[in-house]
């Protein structure tokens, strides 16, 4: 269906629809280099590292509390890998950062070989402000103590009251010497992925996995301010085949309560062997707790609010398996066995809504529940965050946001707590790209710690810091016209048509080849100057151009903007170009192949020109195009002449002498002449060849 919407319905439908409805707006208060020299293992995969090349930033590697930041890496290159962590106080305009050096390097790939890295050895930190101490666990991968005597488990903690010293005594004197516990007589053999979550009391609960994938068991612990207690079981996977699992995803307190929201593997649900009908990870669970969990005996929920007895035994028989709320591999999936890898992205606002986010078939799903609400919504595609860049997704008031790194840049996206109707509310503007990050969020304040893009095993790490806050939703100007990519005129052939729900009428351009056009004929009833807007997603190109031609005009080699998604459809302008009363023609030619995926053309009237009591006709200028000397024959007397350019710019003005013009001294190109008398005027067209 065409679609040339006028502007005064589409303004009205608007403001039905938006009402008082806030939005949330995140802006960029400060962005900072933490140090030039993070750790990245650059080289082949299965020489330089296992599994993958980033370990800085990595895991549960950032810490906010009582103004300071609190960030874990790992010095490169790889010669070096030591433990760092570096802080910084915000309470203090324009403070540095400060960074301990720890003895300990990272262990390499099965602690055996240095010179191979291993992506799993994160660096977790929490702070308690019980004791204002901090505690770093570090550099584990299922090690035993019979193979690392001194490294299988690896436990930093300072001294009491030394999280925020001055900077001059932050240094490697406050911790203690580093520990292979946290309370002696306690089995940390074998443990993977540690986490340390910190409780509104200033307590502290670790999780870590003990085990392996497919295989592993999820232990906590307590810490008061003044011991951890023994390790306790939450998830039990070790059980019995088929059912023998590991839970991948995490906990958090938010709201006053603790809540675990995860995926599970099967031990036989691998890509070569996905026996349960899954290849890799499978389904969405969640449960929570009222208070801070510092034993087994804790009382855990569902989704329904219904109790549960640890630990939590998933299980393939749906009935027994009373944690599960979703299973996206039946929803979504498109392979034989549908394929999940990532751990699921979750949260919970303050008014109870649930969403949870993953990746099945290289599609983004989104599973939510409203407030109040008993079943839970879902959907796919269009502009939902993609959790395989390991951020998470956060809250704030009625809010749901996720950050994510679209072409190298901080993109923030959101949605309102009972929607699923993704926006951009934030493009990162700093200079540099970044490769991947981590994120914290506390009360209105968003921290993203990211590694910049460089190359070698050592490269920049930065903090950005965002206020978070609810802001009117603007006024959105409305084209004039507006044209689907998909309902051209003509077109070359081969030109196909693909669906997407972020797309405007859900349709555009795909596959758009090098020399295939688009064209368009289109009725406009106000002859001016009109600002074109072309919407074109571009993933991976900085180079995209067009030949874009209105009526004649050929603008070439028009740079598509690099929006790093296909879901995501930039805008590119191209201002003050001449419609005309009647049929008007715009012609797109794709010039670097399938490098860019048009959506709509919108069309904003700027200046009319059709704008007289002076007849047309009582107005004759030629010769038409000219080489400068335009003579004008008219009747009336003390014309005015002002001459503009295709930009809407003045470049000359002044009284019609001799009843001619002379331009002769500009470029060639197209101009708009304005002739005026009294408080009327004309404009035409001028060609100077």
């Amino acid at each position: 269906m065409k679609k040339y919407y006028l502007g005064l319905c589409l303004v009205l439908v608007f403001c039905y629809l938006v009402e008082a409805q806030k939005q949330l707006a995140a802006n960029l208060d400060e962005s900072t280099i933490v140090a030039n020299n993070g750790l990245y293992f650059d080289g082949e995969r299965g020489v330089a590292y296992q599994f993958s090349p980033r370990i800085t930033p990595h895991g549960d590697c950032i810490d906010v509390v009582n103004g300071y930041v609190f960030v874990t890496w790992y010095k490169g290159g790889m010669d070096k890998r030591n433990l760092m962590l570096s802080r910084k106080n915000l309470n203090v305009a324009n403070s540095s950062w400060i960074t301990i050096e720890f003895p300990h390097k990272h262990v390499g790939f099965r602690g055996t070989d240095p010179t191979k890295g291993d992506s799993h050895n994160t660096a977790a930190i929490g702070v308690s402000t019980i004791d204002n101490t901090i505690h770093i666990m570090y550099d584990m991968h299922a090690y035993s103590s019979s193979s690392l005597p001194n490294d299988f488990f690896n436990y930093s903690v300072s001294l009491k009251n030394k999280a925020f010293v001055p900077d001059s005594e932050f240094t490697l004197d406050i911790f203690n010497p580093k520990q292979n516990y946290l309370k002696q007589g306690e089995n940390y053999e074998r443990i993977t992925y540690p986490m340390i979550h910190r409780a509104d009391d200033g307590s502290l609960v670790t999780r870590y996995r003990v085990g392996g994938s497919g295989n592993g068991d999820i232990f906590m612990a307590h810490y008061d301010g003044n011991v951890w207690t023994d390790n306790w079981l939450f998830h039990d996977g070790s059980i019995p085949l088929p059912n023998r699992n590991n839970m991948y995803g995490g906990e958090r307190f938010l709201n006053g309560k603790f809540y675990s929201g995860f995926a599970i593997r099967y031990a036989n649900n691998t890509s070569s062997n996905p026996t349960n009908g899954y290849s890799i990870n499978s389904g969405l669970y969640y449960a929570y707790t009222n208070v801070v969990p510092k034993n087994q005996s804790s009382q855990w929920f569902n989704a329904d609010n219904q109790a549960i007895t640890l630990p939590i035994r998933n299980n393939i028989d749906e009935n027994l398996d009373p944690v599960k709320i979703a299973e996206p591999g039946d929803d979504y999936g498109t392979a034989t066995f549908p394929r999940t890898t990532s751990d699921p992205a979750w949260t919970v606002t303050e008014n109870e809504a649930i969403h949870f986010i993953t990746r099945v078939d290289n599609r983004n799903v989104h599973y939510y529940r409203a407030p109040g609400a008993t079943e839970f919504l879902s959907s796919v595609d269009g502009l939902i965050p993609n959790p395989s860049v390991r951020g998470e997704i956060y809250s704030y008031k009625s809010h749901v946001f996720m950050v994510e790194l679209l072409g190298g840049k901080v993109n923030i996206k959101t949605t309102l707590e009972d929607d699923s109707d993704w926006k951009i509310i934030y493009t990162g503007t700093v200079s540099e790209s970044f490769m991947h990050f981590d994120a914290f969020v506390q009360n209105d304040k968003l921290y993203v710690y990211l590694m910049q893009q460089a190359g070698g095993d050592a490269r920049p790490l930065h903090v950005q810091v965002f206020t978070l806050s609810e802001e009117d939703i603007p006024v959105v100007e409305v084209p004039d016209y507006l044209l689907e990519a998909e309902d051209y005129t003509t077109a070359s052939s081969n030109i196909v048509v693909g669906t997407n729900s972020s797309a405007s009428g859900g349709e555009y351009i795909d596959s758009f080849a090098k020399d295939q056009f688009l064209e368009y004929r289109f009725q406009v009833t106000q002859t001016g100057l009109y600002n074109l807007v072309l919407f074109v997603a571009v993933r991976n190109r900085d180079d995209s151009t067009m030949d874009i031609t209105v009526n004649g005009q050929l603008y070439d080699n028009v740079l598509m903007e690099k929006t790093g998604d296909w879901n995501v459809y930039g805008q590119n302008t191209i201002p003050n170009v001449e419609l005309t009363q009647g049929e008007n023609v715009v012609r797109l030619k794709q010039e670097r192949s399938l490098s860019s995926e048009p959506d709509k053309l919108e069309l904003f009237l700027k200046t009319p020109l059709s704008v007289n009591a002076l007849n047309l006709n009582e107005v004759t200028i030629y010769p038409n195009p000219s080489e400068g000397v335009f003579n004008i024959q008219s009747n009336i007397q003390n014309l005015e002449y002002t001459l503009i350019n295709i930009q809407g710019q003045t470049l000359d003005k002044g009284k019609v002498s001799q009843k001619q013009v002379d331009f002769s001294n500009h470029s060639k190109g197209i101009y708009f002449l304005e002739l005026a008398s009294d408080s009327s005027k004309i404009l035409k067209k001028l060609i100077l060849k």
